[in-house]
């Protein structure tokens, strides 16, 4: 079988909010089939035209082998030249050379010359000469993890309806966790300055500095002479002054951080140990927000705690509580700062007992809508999306910032979105995304949120820590926010 021609582009669907297009997707009417190798039928293909990104089609019937195929069928022929199929995660998508769209005319299979907008991401959209038929299918014969999975196959006239945006898809600032002992061996305090040019010249003008390392009441600083000890690779260097003290010249927005509210991001630890914890944690920020608090460009409080609701029974009672306490604390040294809170978007058990799920609108809602309301002192919900760690697709994260920026809007609450640049699990690795993949990203939070951050500039994104991929992204990322300021 000839294989069509694998293109990977960068597609730019600039759209300001208030231009709509009218793109039926021809697919919702049409009959959705899988001919090879048969769907299991707890899974029918019919999964992948109800509309619904939450539920998808896989075949392991009766084999997980290739090859596989999905595909839609009308009573009548339609005219089309996109086919765009939304697939489980990156884990499901088909290898480069491992797919192939067909048409079926007179009952015969056949090729047509598609190219694929970009592969580097779940989302694929397909393209090729406007054709006329009645069934279109995407045939699978190799795969690049696993078999294919499918959350929704889309066919199109032309194209896909124009992305939405609530402002423009850039990044406006980055989460720096440089408390790593190697990034103190690699950067002198003449090049951590020059790091922060090279963030501000491509637009991130938000530093999320991470001031401790540690967990579970075993802390150390980046900060020298201060109630928590120093890392030794950091010793007789002040690493902060130097960042906000440049971050001051360039007229930067900085936000400090630290640990969760007491030490500890788990129910069950002792009353005193625990209060010892927030006793010694309370002093470092103290002294944290003394020692640097006269820096202009100190705007805000980073509360460093990305809790797990499932860590907590699923009752937001105590985690919220310790939240509002340390963001009170906060608000009563410094009134003017800005207070962040983080959002993970972590997987979903009802109880310990229950098997882990990708977390969802109803599930967010009844957690965090309570939480929310109970910490009236956080300015900014930040979400953290989730597809670099694989805690939540991209298809999920759009319907859950949705879920989010509807509860911040309720609650009078400001929302970001810290868009993951790397794959981040253990099992995964650790690696840096190329751009085809930070876009589709970067493009669903500028749907939703006020502000965008990614997570992290020292590790993934720096052009000088000396890893090659870092290095690629920021330049192709400095290319394409050059390309979305001359089009927006």
């Amino acid at each position: 079988m000839r294989r069509a021609s694998l293109k990977v582009l960068v597609v730019l669907a600039i759209c300001m909010p208030a231009c709509a297009q009218d793109a039926p997707n021809l697919a919702l009417e049409g009959r959705a089939l899988s001919g090879l190798r048969n769907s299991a039928p707890t899974v029918p293909p019919g999964l992948v035209n109800d509309g619904d990104l939450t539920t998808w089609w896989g075949s392991n019937d009766p084999t997980p082998d290739p090859p596989k195929d999905i595909g839609i069928e009308w009573e009548q022929p339609r005219s089309f030249s996109c086919v765009r199929v939304h697939f489980f995660s990156m884990g499901y998508v088909p290898a480069a050379d491992g797919w192939a769209i067909q048409v079926m005319r007179d009952g015969v299979f056949s090729d047509v010359p598609a190219t694929v907008d970009n592969a580097d991401c779940p989302r694929w959209t397909f393209r090729f000469p406007p054709v006329t038929a009645a069934l279109v299918r995407l045939v699978v014969t190799a795969y690049a993890n696993s078999r294919p999975a499918v959350r929704e196959f889309e066919v199109y006239e032309q194209s896909p309806p124009e992305t939405q945006f609530r402002r423009a898809p850039l990044l406006d600032g980055a989460l720096w966790a440089f408390h790593y002992p190697h990034w103190a061996e690699r950067w002198d305090d003449a090049a951590l300055a020059a790091e922060v040019d090279h963030a501000h010249a491509i637009g991130l003008d938000t530093l999320m500095l991470y001031t401790v390392s540690g967990r579970d009441g075993e802390w150390s600083t980046v900060v020298p002479d201060a109630p928590l000890p120093q890392m030794q690779a950091w010793a007789g260097r002040d690493p902060l002054e130097v960042i906000l003290s440049r971050a001051d010249e360039l007229r930067m927005r900085a936000y400090l951080g630290d640990a969760p509210p007491t030490g500890y991001s788990l129910l069950g630890e002792p009353e005193e140990v625990v209060a010892e914890s927030r006793e010694r944690l309370d002093a470092y920020r103290r002294a944290l927000l003394e020692r640097y608090g006269a820096h202009p460009s100190l705007v805000g409080y980073y509360l460093n705690f990305e809790l797990c609701p499932a860590n907590f029974g699923n009752d937001p009672t105590v985690p919220a509580t310790q939240v509002q306490e340390l963001a009170a604390l906060i608000t009563e040294l410094r009134p003017d700062l800005e207070i962040v809170l983080p959002l993970g978007l972590y997987r979903w058990r009802d109880t310990p007992e229950d098997t882990w799920e990708f977390v969802g609108p109803e599930q967010l809602c009844f957690f965090w809508h309570p939480f929310i309301t109970a910490v009236p002192d956080v300015d900014v919900i930040m979400v953290i999306d989730g597809p670099g760690t694989g805690l939540s697709p991209l298809a999920m994260t759009n319907l859950n910032q949705a879920a989010v920026r509807a509860i911040c809007d309720e609650l009078g609450k400001s929302m970001w979105t810290d868009v993951e640049c790397a794959v981040m699990a253990r099992g995964r690795g650790f690696h840096t995304f190329p751009i085809g993949r930070l876009i589709p990203s970067i493009e669903v939070a500028a749907g939703h949120a006020d502000h965008l951050v990614t997570f992290d500039y020292p590790n993934y994104l720096s052009p000088t820590n000396g890893r090659e991929p870092s290095e690629r992204l920021y330049e192709d990322y400095r290319e394409y926010r050059n390309t979305i300021l001359r089009r927006w």
